[in-house]
């Protein structure tokens, strides 16, 4: 009976604008504008199990090349439950160690990252929250790399969906994230190399591109998904929730069926122009560094406003990839993204100009070479004045 029902349950919570989910806390957003499709309780503070490797996974591609060695600590042994069993002094690639946190879910990977990164797991957690911070997330607080429970290791749903969006917009992110099954090398392990993914809503929906499942007593089943149809990317975060999968899959059923995108722009589209002070050319093009969407629901027209803010003064030299400034979008719901505008070509800076924007030291250098020619000319002169007169040269310099 049960079996019956379920369908039509999932039909009926899909109809309309309305959504049922047995999640305690759920959001869903357009991970290309970071816009609320729909919550549910989104900054109810809640445990997030290990859907905290989202930020350790993100922190190690952002620290780590992907060849950096990282090795196990000698008490690595000490971190409880979920692992990948390493030993103390194993040694792994950084990205190997990537796909052992998102797969497996390896408490004792996490542990040797942070040990790795940051020297301690308090120095580590002080890293997460930096980053989270500066993501925009405003209720939460990392106390571990793992999701280990912790009563000051929280978030919120809201708070993750902006940490998974901030994570795959990497693209070895997304690829490992994606993945089901992958062998990694180990220099001690042989036998214990394929990592698996705990997500097997992966198996069910070819559109499924990620993210992580995390479970604790007190946190129940959490969920951070996404999936990518027809390049329209969303993301869901269920916490607490009862039926995770059911749920995941109620938030896409929904945000695919009422939403699509409009109005795109490409990244490496020209959006404008920033003049450049000294440099060899006097103004550079700004391109937009990313997409730039406009979701709307279906059949809807678009109704934005567009402007492009540069920064208020550019001096040369001019990298290419720097950034000019933002693109921002401002739709019919009042929502604002802004998409960053960065510099299409390199500009140099003219010699005098290059010399004067060294910093403090370059300041002093164009003073000294200011004294030095001014010093070399009046010896100059002093000689000439002595074989006119015969008189003796000066000795001030």
């Amino acid at each position: 009976m049960k079996r019956l029902l379920a369908p039509l349950a999932f039909l009926l919570t899909c109809t309309g604008y309305s959504v049922d989910v047995s999640a305690k806390s759920a959001i869903v957003i357009d991970a290309g504008s970071g816009k609320i499709l729909w919550s549910k309780d989104a900054d109810a503070i809640r445990y997030p199990a290990s859907t905290t490797k989202i930020m350790t996974g993100m922190l190690l591609l952002e620290h780590c090349k992907p060849d950096d060695v990282i090795v196990a600590p000698d008490d690595v042994t000490k971190i409880k439950e979920a692992s990948m069993h390493l030993k103390p002094g194993e040694k792994v690639a950084a990205k190997d160690m990537l796909y052992a946190l998102m797969l497996r879910s390896a408490n004792d990977g996490c542990y040797a990252v942070a040990k790795h990164i940051s020297g301690s797991v308090e120095a580590f957690a002080k890293l997460m929250n930096e980053r989270a911070k500066q993501i925009g997330c405003t209720h939460t607080h990392f106390d571990n790399p793992n999701g280990l429970n912790d009563p000051i290791h929280y978030t919120t749903a809201h708070d993750l969906a902006l940490m998974a969006r901030e994570a795959m917009k990497y693209p070895e992110f997304r690829q490992v994230v994606r993945t089901y099954k992958h062998q990694i090398q180990r220099s001690s392990d042989s036998r214990d190399l394929l990592m698996v993914n705990h997500d097997k809503y992966l198996l069910k929906d070819p559109s499924a591109d990620g993210i992580k499942t995390g479970y604790t007593v007190p946190a129940g089943h959490c969920f951070v998904g996404s999936c990518t149809r027809d390049g329209f990317r969303v993301i869901t975060v269920v916490m607490k929730s009862d039926h995770w999968q059911l749920d995941h899959q109620t938030l896409l059923h929904w945000a695919f069926g009422k939403f699509e995108v409009k109005d795109r722009e490409s990244s490496g589209q020209t959006v404008g122009t920033v003049a450049v002070n000294g440099g060899t050319k006097d103004q550079v093009t700004g391109v937009l560094e990313s997409d730039a969407d406009v979701v709307v629901p279906k059949g809807a027209a678009v109704v934005a406003t567009k402007t492009f803010e540069p920064v208020s003064q550019l001096m040369a030299p001019v990298e290419k990839g720097q950034r000019l400034g933002d693109y921002v979008i401002r739709d019919a719901d009042g929502y604002t993204q802004r998409v960053p505008v960065v510099a299409n070509e390199a500009v140099p800076a003219t010699s005098f100009v290059a010399l004067r924007s060294s910093g403090p030291k370059g300041s002093y250098g164009v003073m000294g070479a200011v004294l030095f020619l001014g010093v070399f000319f009046i010896r100059g002169k002093s000689r000439r004045i002595a074989k006119l007169y015969g008189r003796p040269r000066s000795r001030s310099f």
